[in-house]
């Protein structure tokens, strides 16, 4: 419940009238970033796809990918893809995110208390 009462706040002052509603539902997740902010579809055998990068946007956009991604593994034609398959790439200093994700979230936390 901690985890949510900043957010809650957030809500009932940005939208006064919820006040009192219950929130039935909650979604968290990771968030899978790249280098580039942009998606990647790796191929790391045939008939074997992984997507990464969604930002934040994966439920719209892994939606709207599946059918694209069906139709090159039936085919296996890379022009049935949205973007071109690409490498697996190590990204760097990645051994430090844990770091940077704490300090992103501590910042964050910081402006939305400032806001208060």
């Amino acid at each position: 419940a901690a985890d949510w009462a900043h957010l809650e706040r957030a809500l009932i002052r940005l939208y006064p009238a919820l006040a009192g509603v219950a929130i039935e539902k909650r979604w968290f997740g990771r968030v899978a970033m790249t280098p580039d902010h942009l998606p990647h579809i790796h191929e790391p055998e045939k008939g074997l796809l992984a997507v990464v990068g969604c930002q934040g946007r994966g439920v719209g956009l892994m939606s709207a990918l599946g059918k694209r991604m069906a139709s090159y593994l039936a085919s296996g034609d890379a022009r049935q893809l949205p973007f071109p398959l690409s490498p697996i790439r190590p990204i760097p200093f990645h051994a430090f995110r844990q770091v940077g994700v704490a300090a992103t979230i501590a910042w964050y936390r910081m402006l939305d208390a400032l806001e208060r």
